[in-house]
């Protein structure tokens, strides 16, 4: 009994086991600006075949006071071209994600950080996978991809963003945990970039450092507007189309 319990654990591991290798974000964004981040997970080497269909979970952790939201197709796998699925189908293909609460609930729970909360995603259906189903490593990937959204009061400075993910196999997916001391040990918890959890495939260096600049280009915006508040016609009044000559910062134009 032992022997068996200890087989159906290893399967346990080795069925869908990644590793996270590669995150983006921009260096510099604005406040007020929507831009992409996403991380990539591939094919932990493994040597196994495996075809699983799972529900899949991913986090970002952003500054309290920025959103986040996912695209469609948020979650892309990609294979080599000769891989297909035991149904003919390929491997390349996009799946929707949605807003998890009780993720959301769970990666702040793991990984607290003062200033910072975790977005959680899931995907709207089961996805069919075939990580460690190559029989050469790494030619199976899956990239899942957010937008997030800084506010347009947002303080000039730098900031960090952390991604983590994982899946269950199982049909009732998360719901099957009720708090999150149950699912601490999960696979939802399987690969991140947060620095000091107990996340089974983490790298902390991947984590993002983005830079939030001035606003420079709303800047430019109201001098341009000002500009044109500014002009003014010989006699003193606003200059119109009508007007042949305009004086623009002390200086006569003639209008053509």
């Amino acid at each position: 009994m032992k022997h068996t319990r200890f087989f159906l654990l290893l399967c346990l591991i080795l069925t869908s086991c990644y590793k996270l290798v590669s995150t983006f974000a921009p260096s510099e964004v604005e406040p007020g600006q929507t831009f992409e981040v996403s991380f990539t997970v591939i094919d932990d080497g493994s040597e196994t075949q495996n075809f699983v269909t799972d529900w899949s979970f991913a986090g970002v952790r952003v500054p309290k006071g920025w959103t986040v939201t996912v695209p469609e197709g948020a979650h892309q796998q990609f294979a080599e071209d000769w891989v297909y699925y035991s149904d003919g189908s390929k491997v390349n293909s996009s799946h929707d994600m949605e807003p998890c609460e009780k993720l959301t609930q769970f990666y702040n729970s793991a990984c607290p950080k003062t200033g910072y909360t975790w977005s959680g995603f899931k995907s709207v259906n089961k996805i069919p996978k075939n990580i460690s189903a190559c029989w050469r490593n790494g030619c199976d990937s899956i990239r899942v991809t957010f937008l997030v959204t800084v506010p347009e009061d947002a303080t000039p400075g730098r900031y960090q963003i952390d991604f983590m993910g994982g899946d269950e196999e199982e049909d009732a997916g998360i719901d099957k945990y009720n708090k999150y001391s149950d699912a601490k040990d999960s696979r939802l918890f399987h690969v991140g970039t947060a620095a000091g959890s107990y996340v089974k495939n983490r790298n902390a260096s991947l984590a993002r450092t983005v830079i939030v600049t001035e606003a420079t280009s709303i800047t430019e915006l109201k001098e341009t507007q000002d500009l044109k508040v500014h002009a003014f016609d010989l006699s003193g009044r606003p200059a119109t189309k009508q007007s042949g000559i305009i004086i623009k910062n002390g200086k006569k134009i003639i209008k053509r």
